[in-house]
């Protein structure tokens, strides 16, 4: 019983980074959508404001 306990530990400690590595792929895949977007008006108007084409 004991080491079931430490596999199921060890599983654990290395389950959790993957699965919250793959959350953080899946949120961060689009920027652009959803309700906290980044729109593109700071760079309309900041410091790309040269480069940028309409």
């Amino acid at each position: 019983m004991r080491r079931l306990r430490i596999q199921l530990l060890f599983v654990a400690s290395l389950a959790a980074p993957i699965g919250f590595s793959l959350l953080l792929v899946l949120v961060l895949d689009r920027p652009f959508a959803d309700d906290l977007r980044v729109g593109p008006a700071p760079y309309q108007e900041g410091a790309l404001a040269r480069y940028w084409s309409p």
